[in-house]
């Protein structure tokens, strides 16, 4: 062995994670690291006798994903990383992230890869996505709720202001002012809360995961639903009945979901409807806000997602608008190589449509792709 493969093996050996090699005409296993022992609990020497149970321990949900990631590693056609989960029987899954390589030696195709146990980053990452969740979705609630009352106080004090005659040297008039113009203030500061909120999370890198969708928007539609009583309209969400998983940023997309939802309630009267139903596309995942709202003008439709859009408008309760939310969410529906459209009729209601790819394509690949590796 040479001293640059010598060099190799040693910092393959000394690796903290698991490095292996693995034959592809002869499906064995040719060379893995100590780091299997302590990272996997299995034993060098019987790696090939184990590999059955270990693939067996894979979460049923990604057994569709890594057939079509294996399907495209032994043709050489894939270079990113993938994570994936292993079950262990009253443990909480094991998140591991693979780094693939592929070489042709003498003819022979041999796969190789790092295996990283990634298990409390994806935890972290799943509670810092659950938290921005609720965070976002209650900001969403308190600023209707609050932007309404501090409306209210507004029309209250200006109809004061017109209809009531004040003594002479009375400050009241002054006063009626103040009030006004502190309502205004403070709607147009809360609105520009949350708008920072969302410009501050859509300027942020892209970090994409593979996520049930179901799962991970449930939180915020909860978040909303909890919340109808304050926003004075009826709120409804449905979900797939089994996981569907799509490759997404999760702080991202909820934002684009709390803000359409968001819409939907500044163009929906009191007491009107507001529903958000997520649905399995074919090879993709359709999320769909429905209210029975005032509508949009045909004439505005077109410009719907422009930024600074002409075909801005206030909230029917006198929300100010910045002519940036639809566009914004346009932009990050399209990172997740996605589409949003509307389709919307005046007196009647709107309904916006997302569209995004699912994560994994199913088919036929599964018992093949389980049946090499098995083999």
């Amino acid at each position: 062995m040479s001293d640059f493969a010598s060099f190799f093996l040693d910092q393959a050996e000394a690796s903290h994670h698991v490095q292996f090699v693995y034959d592809l005409a002869a499906r064995r296993i040719v060379f893995v690291n100590a780091a299997y022992q302590t990272v996997l609990h299995g034993s060098l020497k019987g790696v090939n006798a184990e590999l059955p149970a270990l693939l067996q321990r894979l979460h049923p949900d990604d057994l569709a994903y890594i057939a079509h990631y294996w399907a495209r590693w032994v043709q050489n056609e894939v270079a990113d990383e993938v994570e994936v989960r292993l079950q262990t029987p009253g443990k909480p899954n094991q998140w591991f992230c693979l780094t693939p390589s592929y070489q042709e030696i003498d003819g022979r195709v041999l796969l190789g890869g790092t295996l990283r146990d990634v298990s409390v980053m994806k935890r972290y990452q799943e509670n810092a996505d659950l938290f921005n969740s609720r965070k976002n979705a209650t900001l969403e609630i308190l600023s209707h709720d609050l932007s309404g009352a501090f409306i209210m106080v507004q029309q209250v004090a200006e109809f004061l202001h017109e209809e009531v005659v004040a003594p002479d040297n009375s400050r009241i008039p002054e006063m009626l002012q103040v009030l006004e113009a502190t309502s205004r203030d403070s709607v147009k500061m809360i609105r520009e809360l949350v708008n920072i909120e969302f410009l501050t999370s859509a300027n942020s890198d892209l970090k994409v995961n593979r996520v049930d969708i179901g799962a991970i928007l449930r939180v915020p539609l909860d978040q909303l639903q909890r919340g109808q009583r304050l926003l004075g309209h009826h709120f409804t969400y449905t979900l797939p009945d089994e996981p569907i998983y799509a490759n997404l940023d999760v702080n991202k997309f909820t934002q684009v979901l709390i803000n359409l939802v968001g819409n939907a309630f500044k163009f929906t009267p009191d007491a009107g409807h507001v529903a958000v139903h997520i649905a399995p596309g074919p090879g993709s995942v359709l999320i769909h806000v429905v209210d029975d709202g005032v509508g949009i003008p045909l004439a505005m439709q077109p410009y719907l997602f422009e930024r600074f859009t002409k075909a801005r408008r206030p909230g029917l309760r006198g929300e100010v608008t910045t002519g940036l939310g639809l566009a914004l969410c346009k932009t990050i529906v399209e990172w997740h190589h996605g589409t949003i459209s509307v389709d919307s009729t005046e007196g009647i209601g709107s309904t916006f449509t997302v569209e995004v790819p699912r994560s994994e394509a199913i088919g036929s690949l599964i018992p093949a792709a389980l049946v090499e590796l098995d083999a």
